[in-house]
């Protein structure tokens, strides 16, 4: 519920007196200007509505370019390359290549070393 301020009012006479204080002063060149303004805002062409056709149809290019180029590729007869949980199935793994790697994985110098610069250096080679 809202109650009425006889303050609201008087501060709203107010601003509405200082308002039409400030029009009746507005020089006349401003005015014009103004009117200028406004005149060739309202009679301004609104701009065209579609400006993406463009780079639509690029993307849509090449969205078939891609599209083509995988079937072709699928088409060419080469075999996809085998998971490798399959290939390491089917290697016959060597005891000394396995025993290698488990020392690896429990030699704590070997992180040591992995997180030194000289691993950084070896890597940028």
């Amino acid at each position: 519920m809202t109650t009425h301020d006889p303050g609201n009012d008087r501060f709203d006479q107010a601003m509405r007196t200082a308002h039409a204080d400030a029009l009746a002063h507005v020089s006349a060149a401003t005015m014009a200007q103004l009117h200028r303004r406004r005149h060739a805002a309202l009679s301004a062409k609104p701009a065209r509505g579609l400006r993406w056709p463009l780079p639509a149809a690029a993307f849509a290019s090449l969205l078939v370019v891609a599209v083509g180029l995988g079937f072709g590729l699928r088409m060419s007869g080469d075999t996809p390359p085998a998971p490798a949980g399959q290939v390491l199935a089917t290697i016959d793994a060597d005891a000394g290549v396995e025993d290698a790697f488990d020392d690896l994985d429990q030699n704590p110098d070997f992180y040591v070393w992995l997180a030194s610069g000289d691993a950084d250096l070896l890597a940028m080679e």
